[in-house]
C-alpha cells in the first residue's frame, strides 16, 4: 500500500523523573515543537503540563507531540483518549518507571510495547547516553484546502441523502473508529442538504467541542455562510447545535436530527429522540475514548429493529488523519483491548448446563494466557453498554477483585466479576454515616450507611458482582442464574452479604429476583450512563447478613411512600410496581374513614383534592397486584405519574395525550372504581 501521510511513531523513555523529564525537555527544544500536550500524574502538574484525568479536554485538536508520563500513576482512559490526538507525522512519548512498581498492568504494558519496539521501525526506546536519528522528529505535511471524501464517506453520504429525502422513519447509523473522519462528513452532509431545501437541520452531541469539526466543515461547503458558535446560517437555511437535554425538553422541530457520538448519550435519551424525529442520523465512534461501543451498538440495535425495523448502517473504515494500517492505533487496541471479541459462536458446541465447568481465574491467569483475557473482556464489552479501558487495568490490578468463568470445553461463554467490601474502620463507618466522609470503594456497605441510615452497615463483610456476562448466543438458556448459583458456593467463608447494584430496568430486575436477590435501595437519581436509576439488591449468606437485610429492608418499606413523589418522582414509571412487589409485603393501614372516602370518590362525585391522602395509600396497596396490572395502560401511568410519584398535572396530561385535568380525573375515578370491584 502506499503510504499517502506521514508515520505516527512512538518513543520510550525509562528511568528516574529527573532523568525522563530532562530528556524530553532537551527533545522539544531540538524538535522546536509548541504544538505539544504533556500529561503527566496529579502531583506532578504544573503551567505547560496537565494531568492525565484531563485528557478528554483535549479531544477534537491535533498535536505534533504527546507526552504521557506514566513514571507514577497510569490512567488507561485517558492513554486511550489521548492517542487519537496526534496527527500524521506525530509522536508520541511514554515515560515509564525503570522497574515495574508491582502492577500487573504496567507488565503487560511492557511486554506489549518491548515486542512493537522489536516489530516496528516507528517504535525507538531511547538510552542514557544514545543520540536520536536524526530523522526521528515530528514531520510535518501539508494538508490540501479541498476535502476529498473517501469512498466510504461518498457510500454513507448517499445513504444519508437517502434518509433525509426517502422514506421517514428509515434512520441511518453511521459507525467508526476514531480518525474516519465522521464528524467532517456529518458537515459536508450538513451543507449539502441546505443546498438541496433543507431549512432547519439540528445537531446534537454530548458536548459542543466534539461537533465544532462538523460547523467548520459545512461553512466551507457554503458560500457566504454565517458561522457562529453552535449556528450556521445559509440563504434560508440553518444548521443549529442543541444540546441533548434541551433538545428534548423543548421537543424542537427540524428537518433532519444529527446526532453524533451517539454511544456518549444514554439510551432512553436515543429512544426518545428516536421516536419523535422522522428524519435521523446517528453516528458514533465504536472504539473511542470511552472504550468500545459494541455494547451500545447491540444494545441500540435491539430497540432500531423494535421501532425502525427500516434502518440502514454503514461503518467508516478508511482513515483520514494517518494511514490504513497505523502501527500506534494497532497498538492502542492491542494494549486496551478495544477490539476484545468473546469466542466465536461456532466453536461453542454440543452446550448443555450438565456439561459447562465453572472455574475461578485470577489476574496472574489472565495475564500469562492472552487469549482467555480476550475473550473474558471480549464478553463483558458485549453485555454491557459502555465498557473502558480503566475496566481491563481494574481487572488486572485490584487485589480485592475476583473473576469466575462457565466454560464449555476449554471456551469461556460467561462470567463474573466480584470485589470484596467491608468491614470499614468503626471510625471511619461513623464519618460516613454523619456525612462527614466518603470512601473510595466499598459501595455497599457505604451506600447502606449514607442513604439508607443504617450505622451497622460497616460491620460486616460483603461480596460485590461487580459485572456479570453471558455470551449473547448463549442468554435466556438459564446460564446467568447458573452462574450466580455458582457464586454462593465460591465464596469466602466470612461473607455476610453477597450484592450487586446496577441500572435499573424491568428484565434485569427480573433476572436478579429469580436469583432470590432482594431490594435494598433505589438511587435518587438517575445514571449519567445508562438514564436509569441505579438500584442495590442483595442476597444474605450468614444469619448475620440475613438481620441485616430484613432491617435495612424494612427502612425502605417505610420511606417508601415518601420516596415515590421525592427522590423518585421521576423514576420510570412502569417499574414501580415490580419494585414494591420486591419488597416484603406491608400494606398501609386504610381506617374506615379512608375507606369511606375512597368509595365516595369511586362512585359519587367526591373531589380528588379532598381525599388524595386515602387514594394514595389505596393506590400503593394494590400497585404490586395483578388487579392493578390488569388495568388498561393508560390508567396504570396516570395512578403511577400522578397519585404515587405526584408529578404535575399539566404534565402528565402532556406525556398522555389527555385533553386536560378533567379527562385525567375522569380516567383515574374510573381505576379506582375498577380496582375496587
Amino acid at each position: 500500500m502506499t503510504l499517502s501521510l506521514p508515520l505516527r511513531r512512538c518513543l520510550l523513555v525509562k528511568g528516574d523523573l529527573q532523568l525522563c523529564h530532562q530528556t524530553v525537555e532537551a527533545l522539544l527544544a531540538v524538535w522546536q515543537t509548541t504544538d505539544h500536550i504533556w500529561l503527566t500524574d496529579s502531583s506532578q502538574a504544573t503551567a505547560g503540563k496537565y494531568s492525565q484525568k484531563q485528557a478528554r479536554q483535549f479531544l477534537g485538536r491535533e498535536f505534533d507531540v504527546v507526552v504521557f508520563d506514566a513514571l507514577q500513576e497510569f490512567n488507561a482512559d485517558s492513554f486511550a483518549a489521548i492517542i487519537g490526538t496526534i496527527r500524521a507525522g506525530g509522536i508520541l512519548v511514554i515515560l515509564l518507571p525503570e522497574t515495574n512498581p508491582g502492577s500487573n498492568w504496567y507488565q503487560r504494558f511492557s511486554l506489549i510495547i518491548e515486542r512493537y519496539l522489536m516489530d516496528f521501525a516507528e517504535f525507538h526506546h531511547w538510552l542514557p547516553g544514545q543520540i536520536l536519528p536524526s530523522d526521528f522528529r515530528p514531520e510535518k505535511h501539508t494538508k490540501t484546502s479541498a476535502f476529498k471524501l473517501t469512498v466510504d464517506q461518498q457510500n454513507a453520504l448517499s445513504l444519508l441523502h437517502k434518509t433525509a429525502f426517502g422514506h421517514r422513519r428509515r434512520p441511518l447509523v453511521i459507525t467508526s473508529d476514531r480518525g474516519r473522519g465522521k464528524t467532517a462528513l456529518l458537515g459536508v452532509a450538513a451543507a449539502e442538504l441546505l443546498k438541496q431545501g433543507k431549512q432547519k437541520i439540528v445537531v446534537t452531541a454530548p458536548s459542543y467541542a466534539s461537533v465544532d469539526t462538523l460547523f467548520t466543515h459545512a461553512a466551507k461547503q457554503l458560500a457566504d455562510a454565517q458561522l457562529g458558535h453552535g449556528q450556521l446560517f445559509w440563504n434560508d437555511g440553518e444548521i443549529q447545535f442543541v444540546a441533548p437535554d434541551a433538545l428534548l425538553e423543548n421537543e424542537l422541530e427540524a428537518d433532519v436530527l444529527l446526532v453524533d457520538e451517539a454511544a456518549a448519550l444514554t439510551l432512553p435519551m436515543l429512544t426518545l429522540m428516536l421516536q419523535r424525529y422522522s428524519r435521523i442520523i446517528f453516528a458514533t465512534t465504536l472504539h473511542g475514548y470511552e472504550g468500545s461501543g459494541r455494547g451500545f451498538k447491540l444494545q441500540f440495535q435491539q430497540i432500531l429493529e423494535q421501532q425502525a425495523p427500516g434502518w440502514r448502517q454503514i461503518e467508516l473504515i478508511e482513515p483520514v488523519r494517518w494511514n490504513l494500517g497505523d502501527v500506534l492505533e494497532q497498538f492502542s487496541f492491542e494494549l486496551c483491548l478495544l477490539d476484545a471479541e468473546p469466542v466465536a459462536e461456532e466453536l461453542i458446541v454440543d452446550l448443555g448446563i450438565q456439561r459447562l465447568q465453572v472455574k475461578k481465574l485470577t489476574a496472574t491467569e489472565l495475564l500469562q494466557d492472552e487469549a482467555l483475557l480476550r475473550q473474558c473482556f471480549g464478553l463483558m464489552v458485549t453485555a454491557h453498554y459502555r465498557t473502558r479501558p480503566s475496566d481491563l487495568q481494574m481487572l488486572l490490578d485490584r487485589e480485592d477483585m475476583w473473576l469466575l468463568g462457565v466454560f464449555n470445553q476449554q471456551q469461556l461463554v460467561a462470567s463474573v466479576w466480584l470485589v470484596k467490601e467491608g468491614p470499614i474502620n468503626p471510625r471511619l463507618a461513623a464519618a460516613v454515616f454523619a456525612g462527614e466522609r466518603r470512601l473510595h470503594g466499598h459501595l455497599l456497605p457505604q451506600t447502606l450507611l449514607a442513604h439508607s441510615g443504617i450505622s451497622i452497615a460497616g460491620e460486616y463483610h460483603y461480596q460485590r458482582i461487580v459485572r456479570i456476562a453471558v455470551h449473547p448466543a448463549l442468554q435466556n438458556r438459564g446460564i446467568g442464574k447458573y452462574l450466580l448459583s455458582a457464586v454462593t458456593s465460591h465464596l469466602p467463608a466470612n461473607t455476610d452479604i453477597l450484592g450487586c447494584s446496577f441500572a435499573a430496568s424491568e428484565a434485569l430486575l427480573r433476572f436478579w429476583q429469580n436469583s432470590d436477590y432482594r431490594l435494598l435501595r433505589v438511587g435518587a437519581h438517575s445514571d449519567h450512563v445508562s438514564g436509569r436509576h441505579a438500584v442495590i439488591l442483595a442476597k444474605p449468606i450468614s444469619q448475620a447478613g440475613e438481620g441485616l437485610v430484613k432491617q435495612t429492608q424494612q427502612r425502605l418499606i417505610q420511606q417508601w411512600p415518601e420516596l415515590l413523589h421525592s427522590q423518585l418522582c421521576h423514576l420510570e414509571s412502569g417499574l414501580i410496581p415490580l419494585l414494591t412487589q420486591m419488597l416484603p409485603e406491608s400494606e398501609l393501614p386504610l381506617s374506615a374513614i379512608d375507606e369511606e372516602e375512597i368509595t365516595a370518590y369511586a362512585f359519587q362525585k367526591r373531589h380528588y383534592d379532598a381525599c388524595q391522602v386515602a387514594i394514595r395509600k389505596f393506590v400503593l396497596n394494590c400497585v404490586a397486584q395483578q388487579r392493578f396490572l390488569s388495568l388498561p395502560t393508560l390508567m396504570q401511568l396516570i395512578c403511577l405519574r400522578f397519585v404515587l410519584q405526584q408529578q404535575p398535572i399539566a404534565a402528565v396530561c402532556r406525556q398522555l395525550n389527555l385533553k386536560g385535568k378533567q379527562d385525567l380525573l375522569q380516567q383515574l375515578r374510573e381505576a379506582v372504581r375498577i380496582l375496587l370491584l
